[in-house]
């Protein structure tokens, strides 16, 4: 523990002397116990959560946190990372930024206590992280110091995979009662699996873009029992004219492959003559046993692209030979420092008597440690040393 308090660990084995050949028998149920009690007793422990641990029983639950960003602890995690902006160690008109990587850190209380919830079972022995999303909110400022992040977050999806069960978490975080970042991530727990009649998943704000080309596909979106016109809207759409969902949809699985219930909802807008986008229908769409959801196959018919550009010949290289230094980081000796200030003192990154009974090479180097460190190099390269520049970061481990 981090705390320097002795947290023990203990598995039992069961002695049966009429099996000549293999007297000795663990137990995974005893043994998946014990590891979600020291996960409790120390990850979670490690990151300041109140010493009484609230379990999560129901998928439906969330969970709140805050937290407040210092100049002592955003030094201390620039330090542990190799982040060496300057805008994170000299005010600029009285303001000292804090790194992108701080809306992850406020998410991750939540985070520890989703993953050892009673609606996410056993399996953190196992547990591997698939991918990090960190996206700040259009018009929002950069994370500053002092700021006082409120996060609320639940468990979006929790399936079986062929390795494993996967969780996605999602949360929100708010500074001065606005919207200012979302964090979204996946784990896998491998060899560890859910009752099918519990999987589920949650997709929220989905935004979709479509085009209808002609007046028979308009006639034939408007006769959906799920696309409701709004009493007041004086729109008529018309063909070729970009039209926006922004859907919630919730699945629940009877089987792997047929959901048990289907819950989409959601509102369309178009741009309207003074160049803001005007609501004129709502979706809502609720049915049982289905295989597919109709409400995105439709759209997923007539989808736009985004208008994300990307580089017509695949992009070009940020690094040179003189500057290939600094597109290099260099992996600390010791974890601690790191789980002190990313608040994630998991004890499989720590202990090596852990990580080896989780059957790892020794106490390797967090993921998000890496994706900290790459994302410093991408502000220094990509974005000219300016922070600010950076709204989206998403890191896939693999």
């Amino acid at each position: 523990s981090l705390k320097t308090v002795v947290v023990p660990f203990s598995l039992e084995f069961t002695y049966n002397p009429s099996q000549n050949l293999t007297p000795i028998h663990g137990s995974k149920q005893r043994d998946d116990e014990s590891v979600r009690k020291l996960c409790i007793d120390t990850w979670v422990a490690n990151a300041g959560v109140p010493t009484v641990f609230e379990d999560v029983v129901d998928s439906n639950t969330v969970v709140k946190s805050s937290l407040t960003i210092t100049e002592e602890h955003s030094r201390g995690f620039c330090e542990s990372v190799g982040n060496q902006a300057w805008q994170y160690t000299f005010a600029r008109d009285g303001i000292l930024q804090a790194p992108m990587e701080y809306a992850h850190i406020a998410f991750t209380r939540n985070m520890l206590r989703l993953l050892q919830s009673s609606v996410f079972g056993f399996g953190q022995v196992n547990v591997v992280h698939m991918y990090n999303d960190v996206t700040l909110e259009d018009g929002a400022h950069s994370l500053i110091l002092g700021d006082e992040l409120i996060t609320t977050a639940r468990i979006d999806g929790l399936v079986n995979l062929v390795p494993g069960k996967k969780i996605t978490l999602y949360c929100t975080i708010k500074r001065h009662g606005k919207k200012v970042a979302t964090v979204k991530s996946a784990f896998l727990s491998r060899s560890h699996y859910i009752d099918i009649g519990n999987a589920f998943e949650r997709y929220p704000q989905q935004l979709i873009t479509i085009m209808l080309p002609s007046a028979a596909d308009i006639a034939a979106l408007e006769l959906n029992e799920w696309f409701i016109y709004c009493e007041d809207t004086a729109a008529t759409l018309k063909p070729n004219t970009p039209i926006e969902f922004c859907l919630d949809s919730e699945y629940r699985y009877k089987s792997t492959d047929m959901y048990s219930s289907i819950n989409t909802t959601g509102t369309v807008t178009v741009q309207g003559q003074n160049g803001k986008r005007v609501t004129i229908a709502k979706v809502d769409y609720k049915w049982d046993t289905a295989v597919k959801d109709p409400v995105v196959e439709f759209l997923n018919r007539f989808k736009v692209a985004s208008d994300i550009r990307q580089f017509a010949d695949g992009g070009y290289l940020l690094t040179t030979k003189a500057n290939a230094h600094l597109s290099q980081a260099t992996v600390p000796d010791s974890n601690a420092n790191y789980a002190k200030y990313s608040l994630d003192g998991n004890p499989f990154h720590l202990n090596p008597y852990i990580s080896d009974f989780a059957e790892l090479p020794g106490t390797i180097t967090h993921g998000m440690w890496t994706s900290a460190s790459t994302r410093a190099i991408v502000e220094n390269l990509a974005a000219d040393g300016q922070p600010e520049r950076i709204r989206a970061y998403r890191t896939e481990f693999t």
